[in-house]
């Protein structure tokens, strides 16, 4: 069964990113090739890692809505962006509202937000996961 776009979201050290409206996911493998002589030349491939990158995109909110609590806003995310060092890593979720929950630790790889004066303001927001990601059944899963 096919699940709906508003189903699945990141969400960044608990929080998603306010007013997003797509989300994308990118998974690319490191492969790592070998040729020895009992290959006879041919050349053998071996996955040795995976580099991950996401990234949002939305309308530009300065601040929640009363009430409302769970989601980052555009001054909250510029804040992380300028974060160096360790303290630039944030712990990431990215779940559909069934199914496996990708996790780990990324990084804010580019912070982009866009405006004119007749169209409401945009963003984008890219990261790299550090590290290695893990794909497994939720505990307890409060990501959506």
């Amino acid at each position: 069964m096919a699940e709906f776009g508003y189903n699945i979201a990141f969400r960044l050290d608990g929080k998603t990113l306010a007013g997003r409206t797509q989300d994308e996911l990118n998974i690319t493998p490191t492969s790592k090739e070998s040729i020895t002589k009992d290959d006879g030349g041919n050349k053998r491939t071996a996955i040795v890692g995976h580099e991950i990158t996401f990234s949002c995109q939305g309308l530009v909110n300065l601040s929640n809505p009363t009430g409302v609590t769970g989601r980052m806003t555009r001054d909250e995310v510029i804040e992380a962006v300028l974060k160096k060092g360790d303290a630039a890593k944030i712990n990431f979720t990215y779940a559909a509202s069934s199914g496996k929950v990708l996790s780990g630790v990324c990084v804010f790889t580019g912070f982009t937000e866009s405006s004119n004066s007749e169209d409401e303001a945009n963003y984008t927001a890219n990261f790299k996961v550090d590290g290695e990601a893990t794909f497994a059944n939720p505990s307890n899963n409060n990501n959506q």
